[in-house]
């Protein structure tokens, strides 16, 4: 894992500009930096030293260094890389990732990117035609960031911060108020400022003369569906993923698993028991509120499989946690669960460098029960509005919570399309609220419009429709992020197996019925997961990983949130309307829960008192 940046043209970064956005980078890449300046071209790059520790220095060229690059990740399958170069009479002078990459693009050029298994950003400049290529890994797991001066310079940075030291002229991006406060996050290849964006994933710019071009290299078959035995589907699923699992097991650095006794984290944690010689250190945090804890059922897992099991209890001050977790965020964020996220990796960073979680399970598999009520809900258009009103009448049954009930109750309106329909379920705030809490200029559907566009093209499933607008949308836009963030935060570094090209490629050529089962999501995952741990252990309702977020804001978090959503500087930035921000503060101290409305506008708050004002 590492910081890149750097940039190319008349305007070039100076050694002076590398080095400052560097120093901001520096809790990605603790142990070593680097940067390369020649005439038009610098670049950078902050070092946590994962494989070939030696080695494996950047910025690293070719032995006539015309070629010089810089890159971000893990590349699995470079060890076999290197021997396919080798059997081809191409030596490599180290043993580096660096060095194998560099090789592959003079032997193939950019056709040798769809050899690469792995996470990456990748940043090479050829000297020969003074070009620079910018590559980012086909599910968006590393970031790539990149802004264009009017004079035709192209910079790239690993985080917006690295950006804003290139780009003291940027402005803010108006329209990402609205999005926040709808999905809880900016989508590529958007930012929070006008001069900023990121190159979206699987995706490959090429800057030659000033100009730049940009495609995509490769893009999910969801068209094409196997056609076998159900029996011989799970073998190939539980085969691909040991796999994926072996090929994320090597490391210099303390290795361990994130745990949380859900089947993704689970199927990941038993492979790396079955093909370690040693055991596996596994981590897991809850929380006191048992509502948001599942260490316990980690704990049962972790002793089925033998595992060296390290578990934490937390009632941390919420206001201290969040104020921290504000100022590593350089964008907007809304997603709560960075919370939990970022404190299991500051736990698990007292004792490893490196861990395997089950992220992209859930859309590589069918998990998410979202994909079973959009289709229904949208089927029963109709009769909505007589559901809504059986269900006010109901109001006070026990229906499994006030949350899930005022869930439910958010959704029994008509839609117009499928699209709709699942963009209103991935909203945090639905059009109304919005409407009442944003101050004219600031109200936008844009986000929504685009994700709608997105959702509606070619002739797909409605199951792959969503899975596809999570592939494009929520996957890098929001988990991803959240993961990135908060693991580089605290300089650990995390590998999804479920992420891998070859399960991704495999999930989405599966039929439905193999990923739905009646009212069973994730059903071959599942019996992956059944043959191996007990069922007992698993089977389970989904609980997610949470925090007492409205309880928080009511206690902990209580000042906070008046002083920071009521005070002048809030007042006079003029994003939201004062009077009704009042109003939704009150109805939520007095114990209906408006969480869902209040931490987006304290995130969005924060943000702008760091990195705004």
């Amino acid at each position: 894992m590492c910081g890149i940046t750097g940039g190319i043209g008349a305007s070039a970064p100076s050694k002076q500009l590398l080095d400052a956005q560097l120093k901001s980078l520096e809790h990605r890449g603790p142990d070593d930096c680097g940067t390369y300046v020649n005439q038009g071209i610098g670049l950078g790059m902050g070092r946590l030293a994962i494989v070939e520790i030696a080695a494996g220095k950047q910025p690293a060229s070719d032995a006539s260094e015309k070629i010089n690059m810089v890159f971000n990740g893990e590349i699995y399958n470079y060890r076999e890389l290197r021997h396919e170069l080798e059997q081809s009479g191409i030596h490599c002078r180290t043993s580096s990732e660096s060095e194998v990459i560099i090789n592959l693009y003079l032997e193939f050029g950019l056709n040798f990117i769809g050899k690469l298994n792995g996470m990456f950003a990748i940043a090479i400049h050829d000297a020969r035609d003074n070009s620079l290529h910018l590559i980012r890994d086909r599910m968006g797991k590393k970031p790539l960031w990149i802004s264009q001066l009017n004079d035709g310079t192209q910079f790239f940075a690993s985080e917006v911060r690295a950006l804003m030291l290139a780009r003291p002229d940027r402005t803010l991006r108006t329209d990402m108020v609205a999005e926040v406060m709808q999905y809880g996050y900016i989508n590529a290849p958007h930012s929070a400022f006008n001069e900023i964006t990121q190159l979206p994933p699987a995706s490959l710019l090429t800057w030659r003369g000033g100009k730049t071009t940009t495609v995509k290299y490769w893009e999910p078959d969801f068209d094409t569906k196997v056609q076998i035995p159900y029996d011989e589907a799970l073998e190939i699923t539980k085969k691909l993923i040991e796999e994926a699992v072996a090929r994320r097991l090597v490391s210099e650095r303390p290795l361990g698993s994130f745990l949380s006794g859900g089947y993704d984290s689970t199927v990941v944690t038993a492979y790396m028991a079955k093909l370690m010689s040693e055991k596996v250190q596994t981590y897991s945090i809850g929380f006191h509120s048992a509502q948001f804890n599942e260490a316990h059922h980690a704990k049962q897992v972790a002793k089925y499989l033998g595992t060296n099991h390290h578990e934490e209890i937390l009632s941390p001050d919420p206001a201290l946690v969040v104020e921290k977790i504000s100022h590593v965020l350089d964008q907007p964020f809304a997603d709560s669960s960075i919370v939990p996220t970022y404190l299991l990796a500051k736990f698990a960073h007292e004792n490893l460098i490196v861990a395997l979680g089950g992220d992209g399970g859930d859309e590589v598999f069918g998990g998410y029960d979202r994909y079973l009520a959009a289709p229904i809900l949208q089927r029963l258009n109709p009769v909505l509005g007589i559901a809504r009103t059986g269900l006010a009448l109901a109001g006070k049954l026990p229906l499994g919570g006030k949350r899930k009930f005022k869930r439910l109750q958010s959704q029994l309106y008509s839609e117009k399309s499928l699209a709709s329909r699942y963009s209103s379920i991935l909203s945090l705030t639905q059009p109304d609220e919005l409407s009442n809490l944003l101050n004219p200029g600031f109200y936008t559907n844009t986000a929504e419009v685009e994700l709608i566009k997105q959702f509606a093209a070619d002739n797909i499933s409605s199951l792959d429709r969503m899975t596809r607008s999570d592939f494009d949308a929520y996957l890098p836009g929001d988990l991803l992020v959240k993961v990135d963030i908060a693991t580089m935060a605290n300089g650990l570094e995390l590998r999804s197996p479920m992420l891998d090209v070859n399960v991704v490629e495999w999930g989405v050529s599966l039929p439905r019925k193999y990923k739905i089962k009646g009212l069973e999501t994730k059903h071959i995952l599942k019996d992956v997961a059944r043959s191996l741990v007990p069922a007992n252990l698993i089977d389970r309702p989904k609980m997610g990983f949470g925090i007492p977020r409205a309880e928080w804001l009511r206690t902990g978090m209580k000042e906070m949130v008046f002083e920071t959503l009521t005070d002048t500087t809030a007042t006079q930035r003029g994003w939201f309307n004062s009077a009704e921000i009042k109003k939704v503060i009150d109805i939520h101290m007095a114990g209906e829960d408006k969480d869902n409305l209040i931490w987006p506008m304290l995130m969005l708050e924060l943000w702008a008192r760091t990195w705004l004002d």
